[in-house]
């Protein structure tokens, strides 16, 4: 009898445990302790299943019933479009890289002056708003890299992050997982590295209402296992070749110069004249660095075009830079990006007005 009554008396401890602890997944406290394994700090309880079988599948229980965040943004979209009787206007499937699904990984290699912006980390509720106004007074549409941390809970900044996320969207850019934490996943055993690419998928399905299709490896921190274990789940790997340093620099003018000095050594040794930029919109003088970056592309097309020679072409998205993936081997690179002859005259042409108008118009206002 004493025997059943330690028994009953541990199962009511960890009932009630369980109870503390899916409060305070509901509140966002516990995953603010970062001293904990990820699998436990992780709403998604399923991970954290050994440590403490009794105990975290009481937790699970009760932590499925946290307030979820608002409705999809393709339910919104859905929602919205019958009540105008007009479609809506955002492409999901573009803005997730459903087309691009399936990929060798892509590097950013490429001899033609094409530039693709990304940002990873984000969105962070006081630096990527003022990023996405930026972009639209440039005209540029980017991709950015989710940490999907920063979107889930029911927290007040998630909420707010998790909007975010939708707004990206709707202004027309690439939305890719960047995991749910940020780890160094070939660091990880399996079940960590599935945790981190499975939680992260439905953590998007719940804010964006579909999954994306472009996972970009914290830190680019690659293995062979892991390439694999990614790319069984339909991702596609996105890279980057024009690093800024905007991690370890800490002001724009630093990172500019870097971003100068990776881009001549490219095109130096390896023949790049272009690719995909790396920059994390967590950082205010990633920021600034990019009005820098633009600003200095444009100089240099207005210089290119007195010339006649090649124009930066900033792009909407990386297609230009995707290969499918049919035979290679798990982690197998992209060939260089190359243009066929009349693909390059025809953007070119239409490159070449744009930059005219832009050229003129600076000229007039110096003169």
């Amino acid at each position: 009898m004493k025997a059943l009554g330690r028994l009953w008396t541990f199962y009511a401890t960890a009932l009630v445990l369980g109870v503390v602890l899916a409060a305070l997944y509901h509140t966002g406290w516990l995953s603010s302790l970062d001293f904990l394994p990820s699998s436990v700090r992780s709403s998604d309880t399923s991970q954290a299943s050994t440590h403490s079988p009794a105990l975290w599948g009481v937790a699970k229980a009760y932590a499925h019933h946290e307030a979820l965040d608002a409705e999809p943004l393709i339910v919104q979209l859905r929602r919205d479009a019958l009540a105008s009787g007009v479609q809506p206007s955002i492409d999901m499937s573009r803005a997730l890289g459903k087309h691009l699904r399936q990929g060798l990984v892509m590097t950013g290699a490429t001899p033609h002056r094409l530039i693709l912006f990304s940002f990873d980390d984000g969105p962070d509720r006081h630096i990527t708003p003022k990023l996405l106004d930026q972009l639209d007074q440039y005209g540029i549409r980017a991709l950015f890299f989710l940490t999907a941390m920063r979107i889930r809970g029911d927290t007040r900044r998630s909420r707010e992050q998790a909007e975010i996320a939708r707004e990206i969207v709707r202004r027309g850019h690439v939305i890719g997982n960047h995991s749910v934490d940020h780890p160094q996943m070939p660091t990880l055993g399996n079940p960590d590295v599935r945790y981190q690419i499975e939680t992260s998928t439905r953590i998007f399905e719940r804010v964006l209402g579909a999954r994306p299709w472009l996972f970009r490896p914290p830190g680019g921190a690659r293995s062979e296992r892991v390439d694999r274990m990614i790319e069984e789940r339909g991702y596609t790997i996105a890279m980057w070749n024009l690093g800024t340093g905007d991690t370890q620099v800490r002001d724009a003018q630093g990172v500019f110069g870097t971003w100068k000095r990776v881009l001549s050594r490219l095109e130096r040794e390896e023949g790049n004249r272009g690719g995909i930029v790396l920059l994390h919109d967590i950082h205010p003088w990633s920021l600034d660095a990019f009005r820098l970056i633009v600003e200095e592309l444009r100089r240099r097309n207005c210089a290119l075009l007195k010339k006649g020679e090649e124009l930066y072409d900033i792009l909407d998205d990386p297609r230009l830079f995707f290969m499918p993936r049919t035979l290679q081997k798990h982690g197998t690179s992209a060939s260089m990006a190359l243009l066929s002859e009349s693909q390059l005259a025809q953007r070119q042409a239409a490159l070449r007005k744009d930059v005219k108008a832009l050229c003129d118009a600076r000229s007039q206002l110096q003169n």
